[in-house]
């Protein structure tokens, strides 16, 4: 029963750790970027993926939005999660690729790009 509860909750966390798109596309924004981010820039980003428009065509309030539930939120989810790293002091947000968490959620994001939409 242990292993069966323990991949019921692995699962579980893997469906709440995608089931917001914010997160589902900064993943993605790590992922192709493949280094070290900034927050801000990693917000900018994703607004631009979620706006499916250039940067400056995207209101500031809104990519403000999108930095501040980063902020609060999604990022500070996923690093729980041990997906990603964050450092506030250094403002970067890592992708820890070779994590088991992150493993867990990578078939999601490679094998259908429409998931993260």
């Amino acid at each position: 029963m242990v292993g069966s509860q323990q991949n019921h909750e692995t699962v579980t966390t893997t469906f709440e750790l995608l089931a917001h798109h914010r997160r589902r596309h900064a993943l993605q924004c790590l992922r192709e970027h493949d280094t070290p981010m900034a927050l801000a820039d990693l917000a900018d980003e994703v607004a631009v993926r979620e706006y499916d428009a250039a940067l400056p065509d995207i209101d500031a309030e809104d990519v403000t939005r999108v930095y501040l539930s980063l902020y609060h939120t999604h990022v500070p989810k996923l690093a729980d999660a041990d997906c990603v790293r964050y450092s506030q002091a250094q403002d970067s947000v890592t992708l820890r690729a070779s994590s088991a968490a992150f493993e867990g959620l990578r078939p999601y994001l490679e094998s259908n790009p429409q998931f993260v939409t």
